[in-house]
């Protein structure tokens, strides 16, 4: 009986896991509303920690919520140092889409499009050729839904053109 509760959880807690890390994504911050950007204990929630603005943190989403993401650790990269988030008392950390970017992998001039819905086949809603950065919203599977740093354009991209480290190009 104790076997059987044990594989019960396991195999519980590998698929719980499988999914979070599926569906996550790598971003930094890039928030010029302030000098510090918020990150709550839920969405719309109290605040607990404060980022720098004038650090690119790189962290790993999840869970996207009314345009809320779920941080994945209880900490954030800062070049070559990681700082831990505080306040929290249920664990749980929150920042907004609006406060957060990743750019486009086009560094070679690729012309890439933003679709309607996340399928190769969904029509084309904004194409672009520059190296961009993007606000990611929503994932869904191996597609993330993004809106242009100026608000104009949202549509749905491919996972693998997206890079969320803010040092790097991600090649």
């Amino acid at each position: 009986m104790m076997k059987k509760k044990l594989l019960l959880l396991f195999v519980l807690f590998t698929t719980m896991t499988a999914a979070v890390c599926a569906q996550s994504i790598g971003v930094f911050t890039a928030d010029e509303s302030g000098p510090y950007t918020n990150v709550r204990e839920a969405p719309k929630g109290k605040v607990v920690d404060r980022i720098p603005t004038a650090d690119a943190a790189m962290i790993s989403v999840a869970n996207p919520t009314n345009g809320w993401w779920q941080i994945i650790s209880d900490e954030y990269d800062v070049g070559d140092y990681q700082t831990k988030f505080k306040g929290s008392t249920t664990g749980s950390y929150w920042i907004h889409y609006s406060v957060l970017a990743c750019h486009t992998r086009n560094y070679g001039g690729q012309t890439l499009y933003l679709r309607k819905s996340p399928s190769d086949k969904a029509p084309a809603v904004f194409k672009f050729n520059d190296y961009t950065l993007l606000r990611p919203m929503e994932i869904k599977g191996d597609w993330v839904k993004v809106k242009t740093t100026d608000g104009k354009h949202t549509g749905w991209i491919e996972f693998d053109w997206l890079c969320g480290n803010s040092l790097t190009n991600c090649c």
